[in-house]
C-alpha cells in the first residue's frame, strides 16, 4: 500500500477510535450526551475556520472554478427534493423524510473525510485541498439556503425557535459562519499571492487542524449515537446509499461529460476531487441540523453512522481504484 493510502487510513481510524471513545464514554456516564452541542459548536467554530483559511490560501481560485457552485446548486436540490418524492414514494414517515432530505443532500466533502482524502490522495496536495475545501464551503452555503427551509417544514417547532429568515441569516453573520469567512480571507490571501508562512508547511500544521476537527466531530457524534436503530430503519438506509452512492455519482458524471462536450472541460486536479467527492457519505452536518431543527436525532445518527461504515466498505474502495 502506497504512503497516501496509509495516511488516510491512520486518520479513518483515528476517526473511527474519536467516535467509538465518545460512544463508550456516553454509555459508561463519563460525559453527558448534552455536551455534543457545544463541543460541535467550538470544533466549527475554531478548528474548521482555521482550517478552511489556510486550505484556500494554498491556491488562488480561477474562473472556471465557479463551475463548482453550480454543481453544488445542482446537487444539493435534486438531492434533497429527489429523495423527499423517493421517500414518499416508499411510504416513509413524516420523522423519517425529514431527516432523510438532510443527509441525503449534505455530504462529508471536507475536513473529516472527503477533504482529508483529497489532501492524501490527490496531486498537488495544496491545489486538491484547496478545492475540496471550496466543494464543501459551496455546499454549505447552498445548504442553508435549500435545506434548512425543508429541516424547519419537517422538524417539530418548539416555542423560542427563531424565525427562519433570521435563522439563515445569524448563520452568516454570528460565530458559526466564521468558517465562511476564513475560507474568504484565505481566497483573499491567495488571489494576493501573500505567501503561507513556512511553517504550516513545516510543522504539519494542517494535518495537526484536521485531527483537532477529526476529533471534534466523531467524539461528539459519538455521545449521541444509537446503534440499536439500523434494523428498525432498513428502508431509510436503503433510499440512503441509493442517493448518496449511485444517483450522485451519476449526476456529478453527467455534469462532467457534458461540459467536456460543450467544450469546456475541467482541468485534471477539478475533475478528479468532484469525482472523489460525489462519492461521500452524509455528513455530520446531519446530525446537527437534527439537533438544530428538533428531527429524529436518533435516526440521523443511525443514517450518518451505517451510511459511514458502507462508504469505507465499498465506495472507498472504487475511490482508491479509480485514483491507482
Amino acid at each position: 500500500m502506497d504512503p497516501a493510502s496509509i495516511r488516510f487510513l491512520v486518520f479513518a481510524v483515528f476517526s473511527l477510535a474519536c467516535l467509538g471513545a465518545g460512544y463508550t464514554a456516553r454509555k459508561r456516564g463519563w460525559v453527558k450526551e448534552q455536551f455534543s452541542k457545544p463541543l460541535h459548536f467550538h470544533t466549527v467554530v475554531w478548528t474548521w475556520s482555521a482550517a478552511a483559511l489556510l486550505a484556500l490560501w494554498q491556491r488562488p481560485l480561477t474562473l472556471p472554478d465557479l463551475w463548482l457552485v453550480a454543481f453544488q446548486v445542482v446537487i444539493v436540490a435534486a438531492a434533497c427534493f429527489g429523495t423527499i418524492a423517493l421517500a414518499r414514494l416508499c411510504r416513509c414517515t413524516r420523522a423519517q423524510i425529514g431527516v432523510l432530505a438532510v443527509a441525503a443532500a449534505v455530504g462529508n466533502l471536507g475536513f473529516t473525510l472527503g477533504g482529508y482524502l483529497c489532501y492524501s490522495l490527490l496531486r498537488p496536495r495544496g491545489e486538491a485541498l484547496a478545492l475540496a475545501v471550496l466543494y464543501v464551503t459551496i455546499m454549505q452555503v447552498v445548504g442553508i439556503v435549500i435545506v434548512y427551509p425543508v429541516a424547519r417544514h419537517y422538524g417539530a417547532g418548539q416555542a423560542g425557535d427563531q424565525p427562519l429568515s433570521r435563522l439563515i441569516w445569524t448563520n452568516f453573520t454570528d460565530a458559526r459562519s466564521l468558517l465562511f469567512h476564513g475560507a474568504i480571507v484565505g481566497a483573499v490571501l491567495a488571489c494576493c499571492h501573500v505567501p503561507v508562512p513556512g511553517f504550516v508547511e513545516r510543522w504539519r500544521v494542517l494535518d495537526v487542524i484536521f485531527y483537532l476537527g477529526s476529533f471534534g466531530g466523531y467524539f461528539g457524534i459519538g455521545l449521541c449515537l444509537s446503534l440499536g436503530r439500523a434494523l428498525q430503519d432498513l428502508k431509510a438506509h436503503a433510499i440512503l446509499a441509493a442517493v448518496r452512492f449511485i444517483a450522485i455519482p451519476i449526476l456529478t458524471a453527467a455534469m462532467v461529460y457534458a461540459l467536456h462536450l460543450a467544450g469546456m472541460p475541467l482541468v485534471a486536479t477539478v475533475r478528479q476531487v468532484v469525482i472523489v467527492e460525489a462519492f461521500m457519505p452524509t455528513a455530520i452536518w446531519t446530525v446537527m441540523l437534527a439537533n438544530l431543527f428538533h428531527l429524529d436525532v436518533r435516526l440521523a445518527g443511525s443514517l450518518w453512522l451505517w451510511n459511514t461504515v458502507l462508504f469505507f466498505a465499498v465506495p472507498l474502495v472504487l475511490i482508491l481504484a479509480y485514483l491507482h
